[in-house]
Parts: C-alpha cells; structure tokens; sequence
C-alpha cells in the first residue's frame, strides 16, 4: 500500500468512527449474538417511571479528559441517551430490552443504566413542591454515572436475576429559604443494605416493584433557632429531632 493509500484508508476509519465533526460516532447497532438486559418495572398508582437512562462507553472512540496540571489523558468515550419503557399491560408492568453489546462503529458497551421514577403530578401532596426523582443504578463497567441521583455506592451483584422490592414513603423537606421538596424515601442509601446501586456481572432479568406508601408521609422542618437539629414529624403526628437529614426509616416501615 502507497503513502497515499495509507492516507486515504486512515482518513476512511476517522470518518467512520468520528464523523465530519471530529466527534465520535454514536450510533447503536447490536451485533447477532450480543448480550441483553431484560428490565419490568411495575408502576404503582400515583407514580410516574421516567424514561431510563443509558451510558455506553467506548474503547476505540476516545475521550481526552485533562488532570490537575492541565496535562490531557485518553478515557473511554461515552453515549448517553435515553429510552422509554413499553406500554404498561394489565399488572401496570412496563418492560425495557437494553443490548449489553451495543456495537456500532465504536463498539459501544453498556457501562451503566438508570431507572428513575417520582410521584405524579396530579397527586396533590405534589402542589407547590418541586418534586425529586428516585432513581436505582445498575453499573456494567467503570467510569458510570456520577454518585449524584442519591443512590448510594454500587454494591456488587452476581447473579442472572436482580429483583428489588423497596418500602418508600413521601418525604416533605421544608428548607430555611422557604423552598418545599418532595421525594420518596427509602432509607439512608449511606448504609449498605438500604443503597440502590448495583455493580453487575452476569445479569440478564431486573425486576423493579417499589412499595409506595402514598398516605404515609413524612415531614422534615429546620429549627426555629439555628443551629440546630431538623424535625421529623412522622405519619402517626409524633415528631422527634433528628441529627442528619434523614428520617428514622425503621419507624416509617412499622407504620406501614
């Protein structure tokens, strides 16, 4: 091969791989035979599954990232996008197929997926509240998501199925700038047994079943005089001073 065919057919693989505009080629194309992820989730009343989000990483389609002294260093390229789940069928289970392998010039892989969900818009416990989603993570790699969906660290899992089934309650947090949110609580994710971040291996089947416990809320207020500890006013109407931010959830699921 001649200099000027070296050129042409390195000047070919660029293009394949990253486009006119110097940008990798993010298209998604499963080989036969790739591995797939089978996710359900069921949909309890009054709550809304957002779209999942997915991060493929690739090997061959680089990404340069610069350290502390500004010097350039190659990681894997990424893709992020995301995909609705399917129809609900007649238990409100919605079911997403997710290619492990996603293939494609740059052999995109699967490097993390997340299921995010939030109580609905039309409950009123929602009105004048910013509402914040509740999200599981499912790591297939490293370089993953960011530690910051509330999710706790990635604990490991290495089995084909993964069913999850949480007790959550709506959790009213008013701050001392008068702002009001609203999420689900399902325990301080700071403690292993209560994250919800997975490190997989072999999994082929996630199956997701939120217990939500919509008439059970939770209250959190700041003190009157600062500082000093948040309230809790559980929903029994008994309240207790607590010392982090989050409530006592052994006692929210002995009211359950």
């Amino acid at each position: 091969m001649n200099s000027l065919s070296k050129t042409a057919f390195i000047a070919c693989a660029v293009t394949l791989l990253f486009g006119c505009d110097n940008r990798p080629d993010k298209t998604l194309s499963p080989p036969e035979g790739a591995k797939w992820v089978d996710v359900t989730f069921r949909v309890p009343e009054g709550i809304t599954l957002q779209p999942a989000e997915l991060l493929y990483r690739s090997a061959q389609c680089k990404s340069v990232r610069y350290n502390s002294s500004n010097e350039p260093h190659d990681i894997p390229g990424y893709n992020d996008t995301e995909r609705p789940f399917g129809a609900p069928d007649g238990d409100n289970i919605r079911r997403l197929r997710v290619a492990v392998d996603g293939g494609g010039p740059c052999q995109w892989r699967l490097n993390s997926l997340m299921v995010s969900f939030r109580i609905a818009d039309d409950i009123p416990l929602v009105k004048g509240k910013e509402v914040i989603d509740t999200s599981y993570i499912f790591d297939f790699g490293d370089y993953g998501l960011s530690d910051g969906y509330g999710t706790g660290q990635a604990k490991a899992f290495s089995g084909e199925r993964l069913e999850l089934k949480t007790d959550f309650f709506p959790m009213v947090v008013h701050h001392i700038d008068n702002a009001v949110d609203l999420s689900l609580f399902g325990g301080n994710t700071g403690y292993e047994q209560w994250r919800r971040r997975y490190k997989t291996v072999d999994v082929e089947s996630i199956k997701i079943e939120p217990q939500i416990h919509l008439n059970k809320v939770v209250v959190l207020t700041p003190p009157a005089i600062r500082p000093g500890n948040l309230t809790a006013t559980y929903p029994n109407g008994i309240s207790e001073d607590i010392t982090n931010i989050y409530p006592n959830y052994d006692k929210l699921l002995s009211m359950k």
